[in-house]
């Protein structure tokens, strides 16, 4: 048997309830618009999501949670391309050069 919820959780509930209802849209496409990817997109929403959870019962709910979830999704996204950005870079280092002509290999 689980403990009930304090109030506070559940003040964290639905405040959450409502920001992922009135703004989770608009949060999907400005991610789809940095990332080029809807996919990817809604997994940052839903990782926002996830990070409110568990931090705004513990650390208590923003002044202005949209703007919260919108920040913390928008620096997921930019970690995203920054990490692709790197392994392009590190592939393209790996790549070996191109043989010279008249070179077969056996």
């Amino acid at each position: 048997m689980t403990a009930p919820a304090n109030r506070h959780d559940a003040a964290t509930g639905e405040v959450l309830a409502r920001m992922v209802r009135e703004q989770a849209g608009r949060l999907a496409a400005s991610l789809v618009s940095l990332l080029g990817d809807f996919s990817a997109a809604e997994d940052l929403v839903q990782e926002a999501i996830e990070t409110a959870l568990r931090r705004w019962p513990a650390e208590g709910i923003p002044d202005r949670p949209d703007a919260w979830l919108f920040t913390v999704a928008r620096r997921r996204g930019l970690d995203v391309l920054r990490r692709e950005s790197d392994h392009r870079a590190k592939l393209a280092r790996l790549r070996l050069p191109e043989p010279s002509s008249g070179w077969r290999p056996c």
